[in-house]
């Protein structure tokens, strides 16, 4: 009897497990190809997530940080924070939360902030993960920046940054389409 009931809860345990990979339909995913290789969208933050210091903890502690957020994620407007590729453009402007290692005076940004053509552009397909991984570098002034951005169908996407003078830091949001009769950038 015991056998029998062990048999029936493994095949019930079983039978209610999920599958963690989300199926999308071959429009969907042909639809999310082109918007990538169109190079004509827009990546809106939602949230920062910086490398956590002892300088950020004690931002923390003093109650510095906005409403709801952590030290390691930090909430952000999704309409000032920004990273856009139009054609062979990019721009950005992302706030910044974390250290600066070397630089940085009065009068200069203290965000994320660069526009221009960037060097070694790739965007690479994965199929067994149906992702999109975007690589660029780009310069600004005298600082330098190695971005990342990984994108799902689902249009969720997350965008890592390293800077030659500030610590890393990542960003989740989504990306849409850019209106190309719309040249703002």
């Amino acid at each position: 009897m015991k056998t029998l009931c062990g048999i029936c809860m493994f095949l019930f345990l079983v039978g209610c497990s999920s599958s963690s990979k989300v199926a999308y339909s071959s429009s969907e995913l042909a639809d999310f190809k082109n918007l990538i290789e169109s190079r004509f969208y827009s990546f809106g933050a939602h949230s920062a997530h910086p490398m956590v210091s002892t300088s950020l903890n004690a931002i923390s502690n003093a109650g510095m940080l906005p409403m709801g957020s952590t030290v390691s994620n930090i909430q952000l407007t999704k309409k000032g924070n920004y990273l856009k590729i139009e054609g062979d453009t990019v721009a950005a402007h992302l706030s910044y939360y974390g250290e600066r290692q070397s630089g940085g005076s009065y009068g200069k940004d203290v965000g994320i902030e660069f526009k221009g053509v960037p060097e070694d552009y790739e965007a690479i397909f994965d199929s067994s993960n149906n992702e999109y991984t975007v690589r660029f570098e780009i310069s600004e002034k005298s600082e330098n920046y190695n971005v990342v951005l990984t994108v799902f169908p689902n249009r969720n996407a997350r965008v890592y940054i390293n800077s030659s003078q500030r610590n890393a830091i990542s960003y989740t949001g989504d990306i849409e389409a850019i209106d190309t009769n719309n040249q703002d950038l």
